[in-house]
């Protein structure tokens, strides 16, 4: 059916506030599980110096109806829902042990050539490596095009440092979200547990870049912007709920 599916047990540093599971470590967990997915088929990042196919995240859409503790156990689900062109829907579902669903989520990745760096169309190894299953967890489609709200203040300005690089050249996408969760509001920060993930990468991040990092609240969002030094280029929108 082209499922892939990995049981993880919680550490200490996937625990958050109140003793939950934190929806940083829920994303870090889905994009191991799609890691590991590559791996079993033979397009691991062990592979890429002979297949040259690298993946980049370019949208998440996560929602979380329960937050486990410390040393349960999740099963993480995964499987490409769409792969053409040159991008894949990647789609997720995580239960607890006793098979509850606890999260989703869904996610657009682009192919790019490891070595030229440049993306590329999804080739015939590709297709014929994984089982597409067509199944969504969402209802509605992800948001490509979110819109930047115009009430925007500047919370948090960060220089990037060599610990935010990954195997890519740029700033890891989990790092995206440690920039939101310093521009909120402290109040907000320590006052919310946030179910809801919405996460639109632009344009790439690299080692000792200034980012400039913007908040506002609007229509029950709490939506963080984050632009490069000059303010002319965006690099992410974040939503959190």
């Amino acid at each position: 059916m082209g499922i892939y599916a990995e049981k993880v047990t919680l550490k200490y540093d996937d625990i958050g506030k109140s003793n939950c599971f934190n929806i940083r470590s829920l994303v870090k967990y889905l994009g191991d599980a799609a890691s590991a997915h590559a791996s079993s088929v033979g397009l691991g990042l062990n592979e890429i110096p002979i297949t040259h196919i690298a993946w980049v995240i370019v949208d998440w859409k996560i929602k979380m109806f329960s937050h486990p503790q410390y040393n349960e156990e999740i099963i993480i689900k995964t499987w490409p829902r769409v792969l053409e062109k040159f991008y894949s829907y990647r789609d997720f579902e995580v239960f607890d042990n006793n098979n509850n669903l606890i999260a989703i989520a869904s996610s657009k990745w682009i192919m790019i050539n490891s070595e030229t760096k440049k993306i590329e169309k999804i080739n015939n190894t590709v297709l014929s490596s994984y089982e597409v299953y067509k199944k969504s967890v969402f209802s509605e489609p992800l948001d490509e095009k979110p819109k930047i709200p115009d009430n925007l203040k500047l919370n948090f300005t960060y220089t990037i440092q060599r610990r935010d690089i990954d195997t890519n050249g740029h700033v890891n996408n989990l790092h995206y979200i440690d920039y939101a969760l310093e521009t909120l509001p402290e109040e907000v920060y320590y006052s919310n547990v946030f179910n809801n993930i919405d996460i639109h990468y632009k344009k790439e991040i690299k080692y000792g870049d200034t980012i400039n990092c913007y908040y506002c609240f609007e229509n029950n969002n709490h939506i963080i912007i984050i632009k490069n030094k000059d303010n002319s280029i965006v690099h992410a929108i974040i939503k959190l709920n």
